[in-house]
């Protein structure tokens, strides 16, 4: 708390310091709108101060800069901030300010500040502000606007209360909803990904060299689907996908996605991996060791193909809505279309893949086969 403190304090003093020296005339109030939170409002006891939004407060600030230009002497001398919370905090000060009106004497004002702050992205912002200077016939911790309307501190205070539990209440609930969002991007896309675009509202697509493209398929799965409802084939793809989750978490794989009974995954991004093909054929073998099993303990037996190849893709984010991270580029293609041509329970790589795993991984080579398109492809089997 001390260290909040102390950054609530800071901002107070660069905002108001600022608006004291007025470095840039008019076009101070550029840098002055940075410390604005976007719900700003002005706090006073006068009807006409209460609610006001930030286009009102902006106008009011423009209207004080234009009107006196030149910079104002301030003088802090007494000043306290306190922590409402781990996102909210109020600072109380007092200062002595001198204006020159081109008069044989300065303006002297003895001036009261009550500023609150909210955190929103590591930046403490001013939430709400009143400015008032004392007046001798008032009481201890009255206070008198700047435009000579009665202020009663106690209104005040109450004002700041209400306003500072709707604040907190709103920065609980904001909370709440950024967990969610954030355990949703978690969970739909990798996690560098997902930080990039909480970070910058936006994923540059990435180009990777060298990675493993895995996809897998059951074999005469229409027929099978014709044969049980369809409560009972979600249960089976959702029982058997969570296990493939689970398998390419481990080998540090990333799913893509599912697209109806085939499952496609990648190793080597967003961060590079030196193994990423040995790692998606030890995954690959899981994956059908698992079917085996499952196979001996459930009256439907699926059987499984899957294909792999090596190469370049091009990783980002798809759409605006409903969003989805994919890859692009002919090794997603040919990885789809080596599992098309493989065998149930067999693993096919291609010629690439095969070279990265040949001295630690024996394969069986199966010659050319011909693939979509007329195009013939060097394929392995791994034994």
């Amino acid at each position: 708390m001390e260290n909040l403190d102390q950054d609530i304090l800071n901002t107070f003093n660069e905002f108001w310091y600022m608006w004291a020296k007025r470095a840039k005339g008019e076009a101070t109030i550029n840098d002055l709108k940075q410390y604005f939170d976007s719900e700003v409002s002005s706090i006073g006891t006068g009807e006409h101060e209460i609610g006001k939004d930030l286009e009102t407060v902006i106008e009011n600030f423009s209207y004080d800069l234009k009107e006196l230009q030149k910079p104002f002497k301030l003088d802090v001398f007494y000043e306290k901030a306190k922590v409402l919370s781990p996102t909210s905090g109020v600072v109380e000060a007092e200062a002595n300010v001198e204006i020159d009106l081109d008069a044989n004497e300065p303006l002297k004002l003895h001036i009261r500040f009550s500023t609150v702050f909210i955190l929103r992205a590591g930046k403490w912002l001013i939430k709400h502000n009143h400015v008032s200077f004392p007046s001798k016939d008032q009481g201890v911790g009255e206070s008198y606007p700047l435009d000579a309307l009665t202020a009663q501190n106690n209104r005040l205070q109450a004002l700041v209360e209400q306003r500072t539990q709707e604040l907190e209440e709103k920065t609980v609930l904001l909370e709440k909803e950024k967990d969610k969002t954030e355990k949703l991007l978690f969970n739909i896309l990798p996690r560098k990904i997902a930080k990039e675009l909480l970070d910058n509202g936006y994923s540059v697509p990435v180009r990777h060299e060298n990675v493993s493209v895995i996809f897998t398929d059951f074999v005469e799965f229409t027929e099978i689907a014709s044969q049980i409802t369809a409560r009972e084939l979600v249960e089976e793809l959702n029982d058997i996908f969570f296990h493939f989750d689970s398998l390419i978490k481990e080998q540090e794989l990333e799913k893509i996605k599912t697209i109806g009974d085939s499952y496609m995954a990648v190793c080597g991004l967003p961060e590079p991996h030196n193994e990423h093909a040995f790692r998606c054929i030890v995954v690959a073998r899981q994956m059908l060791s698992f079917i085996e099993d499952r196979n001996s303990k459930r009256d439907i037996k699926w059987q499984m193909r899957i294909g792999i190849h090596s190469g370049p893709v091009v990783a980002g984010i798809v759409g605006n809505d409903k969003f989805a991270y994919d890859l692009w580029g002919r090794t997603v293609n040919l990885a789809s279309r080596l599992e098309g041509a493989g065998l149930k329970g067999r693993i096919n790589i291609s010629e690439d893949t095969y070279h990265l795993i040949k001295e630690s991984i024996p394969c069986e080579y199966r010659g050319k086969q011909l693939i979509k398109g007329n195009k013939e492809v060097d394929m392995y089997f791994v034994n």
